[in-house]
């Protein structure tokens, strides 16, 4: 008996934590990323031996455990309207980076924000999905499907826009595997087996929604701001909001659900994938506008779960 009633106490602490998480989202994610700008030094050290991939992966096993792999025959169903989503960001993206880099003076830095448009759909978007209440299979589906795009396209559009070398494909791939790919199939194990009976799925939702925090700061440490860097947020807040915008019409008529798993990931982009492009295509210094895009692009999707809830 007194064993059951701690065990509720617990449950009951954890669904108070998860609330309080919920409700406080927003707030968090600005400061978290004030925080990371103002003390960057612990979130360098952390980033130097690959804490953002660990922090990825986590993030995406916490949202694989919210889907069973039963849930992905619902893939079928949004398949027009996913491949509808492929063609047109695979093609209108790149193009609204070109114009937003036209902002942008310095070579290297206008090769920066090209590079967001021809990033994969971002990794992050996914549990975000998860916590606005939308369909995360589609969100993962049209994540693995971008990632393989961005392989075989990025290279040739970048090209096309001035680029003088290409992304490495086996890389890629590989953070494909090991960030996304096998944490999602473990997640979703989990779920499927269910060997804890659903007693960890408020903790899994807490530990999800912290990883997003950890996330954001440690892109936020990054940072290295200058004067010049206002034009090139600029040009990187321009993109973003026509990609949302883009993600927007491509979501008309979709159930609410659905709506989500659409707008999230054609407006997110992978920051830390575009800044491996941008340094393979334009240099070094071509990566620098993507610390300010990965803080712009998770402060966009946690105002959207925000919105989302309040509905």
């Amino acid at each position: 008996m007194a064993g059951n009633e701690v065990a509720a106490d617990r449950q009951a602490g954890l669904a108070a934590a998860a609330q309080w998480l919920d409700r406080f989202l927003l707030p968090l994610v600005l400061v978290c990323a004030g925080l990371g700008i103002a003390l960057p030094g612990p979130g360098r050290r952390l980033d130097a031996s690959g804490a953002i991939f660990i922090t990825l992966a986590v993030l995406v096993f916490c949202t694989g455990a919210s889907v069973t792999f039963a849930d992905f025959r619902g893939l079928r169903t949004a398949s027009r309207r996913m491949a509808l989503m492929l063609a047109a960001t695979t093609i209108v993206l790149p193009l609204l980076a070109w114009l937003a880099s036209r902002l942008v003076s310095e070579p290297a830095l206008q090769g920066g924000v090209l590079a967001a448009g021809v990033a994969p759909v971002e990794v992050a978007s996914v549990a975000l999905t998860g916590l606005a209440g939308g369909e995360v299979v589609v969100a993962a589906g049209l994540l693995i499907s971008s990632t393989l795009l961005t392989v075989l396209f990025a290279g040739p559009l970048l090209g096309l826009l001035g680029a003088h070398s290409a992304t490495s494909q086996i890389g890629l791939l590989a953070t494909l595997a090991l960030v996304v790919a096998l944490p999602l199939i473990v997640g979703c194990a989990v779920r499927t087996i269910d060997p804890f009976g659903g007693r960890d799925r408020l903790l899994l939702e807490i530990l999800g929604m912290a990883s997003l925090l950890v996330l954001l700061w440690e892109i936020a440490s990054e940072l290295r701001l200058q004067a010049s860097d206002v034009l090139v947020a600029a040009a990187l807040l321009a993109y973003l909001a026509a990609a949302g915008v883009l993600g927007w019409l491509l979501a008309l008529g979709a159930p609410m659900p659905r709506r989500t798993a659409i707008i999230l990931p054609t407006a997110m982009r992978d920051f830390a994938v575009a800044a491996g492009i941008a340094a393979s295509a334009f240099g070094v210094a071509a990566a620098a506008p993507l610390g300010i895009y990965g803080v712009m692009v998770l402060v966009f999707g946690a105002i959207v779960v925000y919105i989302s809830k309040r509905r």
